[in-house]
């Protein structure tokens, strides 16, 4: 409940942002681009951003490039809040947070550069593909209206995707964007929060305790798409750092992780079929 209250948030937040672009899309489609997000995000890594904003393009006349924009702020955003955790954190459980970067080669059993080479190869092949999409669709344009056009082309979508991210100066609700911010990320904390009950062993972990897991379990997600196969370690570490059994936390994070992806994997599958429902006809013609 809580992840889907942070996802109603989410649209509304993206909403406020295209507000400024001279768009302002209906709440329930924005609502199940961003759930559709999600669900793409788990089989191949930032396929749901692209996703989003071609639903919003799709049937609410959104162009791509003012979206997108939106969507580079927002993530902007995310990453002051998450570093805001993160410094707070460190003031208040520095002694932890040193030591389980001090010990991080044991997240992978002394793998850590193999995580890395991972996470590196998959970088690689994803930038590798869309460069090779840019230029063929680059080459195609070229062939079909000349260069000329193809310049002017690209100057609207710069033009476009610039503002959208000037989007952020221009808020008609400054104070709710700033709350609809907060509010998410307390949802994710209190995800985990909420959880800690599930077992006997970590019942009585504290908010301070999720936000660390929360922090730390974020970079298990930036590694494979949706965390999997690092999510489990990267909680196991750290509810080892508040006295937890090594094998308690493992069992702990697969039970959070198999919650959180069977959540968005359903809710995907659920906004696919509502979204194709309600919007009969597609507002762009094809």
């Amino acid at each position: 409940m809580l992840g889907l209250l942070s996802n109603f948030s989410r649209a509304q937040r993206w909403r406020l942002l295209l507000e400024p672009t001279g768009h302002k899309p209906g709440y329930w489609n924005t609502f199940f681009s961003v759930m559709m997000m999600y669900f793409f995000n788990l089989f191949f890594p930032r396929l749901g951003e692209v996703t989003r904003c071609g639903v919003l393009a799709r049937y609410e006349k959104v162009p791509l490039d003012k979206s997108i924009g939106t969507m580079v702020v927002e993530r902007v955003v995310d990453l002051i809040s998450i570093l805001s955790i993160g410094g707070l954190l460190f003031i208040l459980e520095h002694e932890r947070l040193l030591s389980f970067w001090e010990n991080k080669d044991k997240l992978s059993g002394g793998g850590t550069a193999t995580v890395q080479d991972s996470g590196s190869n998959v970088t690689l092949i994803v930038f590798g593909v869309v460069a090779l999409m840019l230029i063929i669709g680059v080459a195609y344009i070229q062939r079909k209206v000349g260069f000329e056009k193809l310049l002017q082309f690209a100057k609207e979508r710069i033009k476009g995707f610039a503002q959208g991210l000037m989007s952020i100066r221009n808020l008609k609700s400054p104070f709710e964007f700033i709350f609809h911010s907060v509010f998410i990320w307390l949802c994710y904390i209190g995800m985990v929060y909420v959880s800690f009950p599930a077992l006997q062993e970590t019942q009585d972990l504290s908010f301070i305790t999720a936000m660390a897991a929360l922090f730390c379990c974020g970079f298990a997600i930036v590694l494979a798409p949706g965390g999997v196969g690092f999510y489990p370690l990267f909680m196991q570490f750290v509810l080892t750092m508040y006295g937890v059994d090594a094998t308690i936390g493992y069992a702990f994070g697969s039970l959070a992780w198999a919650a959180q992806n069977s959540a968005t994997l359903i809710g995907g599958i659920i906004s696919l079929i509502l979204i194709a429902i309600l919007n009969k006809e597609p507002a762009l013609d094809k």
